[in-house]
């Protein structure tokens, strides 16, 4: 029987997703390289769909680990 994901593991996991995607920003700052800015640029682009969905559900992004203007550190340089 396949388990069903929980409210607060489901939360985990994007949580870890938004984590991931802000080391991705160290990791392109400390070895500047076409991939790691690739892989930046995806993780931002996942982290956005996730966003705006849970922002249409009127979700608290904040309780799923995203911080008060999350996406600028994804730009700035």
């Amino acid at each position: 029987m396949r388990k069903k994901l929980t409210p607060a593991e489901m939360r985990y996991i994007i949580y870890r997703v938004v984590k991931n995607g802000y080391e991705s920003i160290d990791e392109a700052k400390e070895e500047p390289h076409e991939f790691n800015e690739g892989r930046k640029q995806a993780y931002y682009e996942v982290l956005d769909t996730i966003y705006n969905q849970l922002d249409i559900y009127e979700q608290d992004t904040k309780n799923f680990g995203y911080p008060d203007d999350w996406d600028k550190p994804f730009f700035s340089k």
